[in-house]
């Protein structure tokens, strides 16, 4: 459990500083983790509706462009990864907060979602 749980982090940490610097996450990044989790969700069907409530908000937002394919993807693993759709919405909402306040901070208009809506993701998981 606790490889498991380490091979998450140091996966999430990659997609977050790819993301961070580039302003995409590969999908090659992605996909593995996308799979795991309709995997995961064949045997736990709580799973998959986890991801949906990560991914939706995400998927409307990609049709007005205000994020990219990725960040749909990204929404749906860390959904499942939290494996409950009340805590996978409090993800979105506190990343959604986080990028708020980056806009008010300044900087450039477009700004990657990914290191934020994974620290919206641990921030759930920390506070349980």
């Amino acid at each position: 459990m606790v490889a498991t749980a380490l091979v998450v982090m140091i996966w999430l940490a990659v997609v977050a500083e790819s993301d961070r610097r580039t302003a995409r996450i590969p999908n090659r990044l992605l996909w593995p983790g996308v799979l795991a989790v309709v995997v995961g969700g064949l045997t736990a069907p709580h799973v998959l509706i986890a991801a949906l409530a990560g991914a939706v908000p995400y998927l409307l937002a990609f049709t007005r462009r205000w994020c990219g394919g990725a960040d749909v993807k990204l929404g749906f693993v860390l959904g499942g990864l939290l494996a409950h759709p009340v805590a996978a919405l409090l993800m979105v909402a506190l990343a959604q907060v986080g990028v708020l306040i980056g806009h008010r901070r300044g900087g450039p208009a477009r700004r990657p979602h990914g290191p934020t809506l994974i620290l919206a993701a641990v921030l759930v998981l920390a506070i349980g």
